[in-house]
């Protein structure tokens, strides 16, 4: 599933919260960006949202929202030619979210290891969540949300080949796409600048739990602008 499958979704969504806001306290909209730090991976890139919903009461939020986490990877597994001879090929350091083969060497075939593992993806989301605000200052409050990650991602299988005389080649084993939904939860702060208008900051963790790779948590940080209608 990519972004733009998800436009007919997203109008509905939107068309049905304004359905809601006719019952409720209004709605808003808001456009957020900032930092995705990660204790699994190695790599990441910023991350981008627009977020949008009805206000289902005074303190009580239905958020939904598209991101982009930008894309994240590995470092690539280090090769160590310490000893390598026809019957020692090379070996990898860091290598254990991956697989390694070896061979020795064989009619005029020179010894070499190969490793194989996940390299990068790029995750995109739908979210869904339920935020609730706590008034600290007239024009100040404090959020806490969660929700679903409704996430998919393209990804990267890369091949890595050390050969006995100190060559390495480097390939894209494979390319896929794969998709889940996790939980996303956290909180922050909505300061009210102006009316209808407000800064937010908040910090939100979730994870990318999938058959394609091991399950990567991340920790997003971002900062933005919210309407208020």
């Amino acid at each position: 599933m990519r972004l733009s499958a998800l436009f007919p979704l997203t109008t509905m969504l939107f068309v049905s919260s304004l359905t809601i806001n006719a019952h409720a306290d209004g709605g808003f909209v808001g456009l957020q960006g900032g930092i995705t730090d990660s204790q699994d991976m190695d790599n990441f890139n910023n991350n981008v949202r627009l977020t949008f919903g009805p206000d289902i009461t005074e303190r009580l939020s239905l958020e939904m929202g598209l991101m982009d986490m930008g894309e994240a990877s590995y470092e690539d597994p280090e090769a160590d030619f310490t000893g390598v001879n026809d019957d020692t090929p090379p070996s990898f350091t860091n290598s254990a979210r991956g697989t390694v083969t070896s061979a020795t060497a064989s009619g005029g075939e020179q010894a070499y290891a190969t490793y194989t593992g996940f390299s990068s993806a790029h995750p995109q989301s739908f979210l869904i969540t339920l935020r609730y605000r706590f008034p600290l200052l007239d024009n100040l409050d404090f959020f806490l949300k969660t929700g679903a990650n409704i996430w998919w991602a393209d990804y990267e299988i890369t091949e890595i080949t050390a050969y006995q005389d100190g060559s390495l080649t480097k390939t894209v084993d494979k390319k896929g796409q794969t998709s889940a939904v996790d939980q996303i939860s956290g909180g922050g702060f909505i300061w009210d600048v102006m009316k209808d208008m407000s800064i937010r900051a908040e910090l939100e963790t979730t994870a990318l739990d999938s058959k394609a790779f091991e399950r990567v948590r991340f920790q997003l940080m971002t900062l933005g602008l919210q309407y208020d209608f």
